[in-house]
């Protein structure tokens, strides 16, 4: 009997609560992204998921909570500043063109640093051009 890594089983279980999931869950608006499922050795097509914005965001705010409940102590500062970066191109994904201290303060738990570091490393953000100040306090253009 093959290993269900080998015959995908652990892959088609995941495609099937998330097949169960999107088809609950019921969202009428229209799909923002897929999630395909794929196994080992090969990489074997298991299952393609349309899910919503609606959708997205909510397993997204899971994952975020996850990382924060189980990895906080094991960030870095370089990790610290990849999640950062990955949230400034999260939002230029979607189209925004400014972010406030808010917005990216809101990482705080899950990456293990205070508020602090994260205003100061928004300064180096500014210093090295990838956000710009903007007249509004908080306020960042992101470049």
């Amino acid at each position: 009997m093959k290993s269900p890594e080998a015959d995908g089983g652990r892959a088609k279980v995941l495609a099937a609560a998330l097949r169960t999931w999107t088809t609950v869950d019921n969202d009428p608006q229209p799909p923002v992204a897929r999630l395909e499922i794929r196994y080992p050795p090969n990489w074997a097509f298991a299952s393609t998921n349309p899910i919503t914005a609606r959708q997205q965001g909510r397993l997204l705010a899971f994952l975020r909570d996850d990382l924060a409940e189980n990895r906080p102590t094991h960030s870095t500062p370089e990790r610290a500043a990849a999640v950062i970066h990955g949230l400034i191109a999260e939002h230029a994904a979607v189209g925004h063109t400014r972010i406030t201290t808010a917005d990216l303060t809101e990482a705080a738990p899950r990456i293990g640093r205070s508020r602090t570091w994260i205003a100061g490393h928004i300064t180096n953000l500014v210093d090295s051009g990838v956000l710009h100040e903007t007249r509004r306090p908080d306020t960042f253009r992101i470049n």
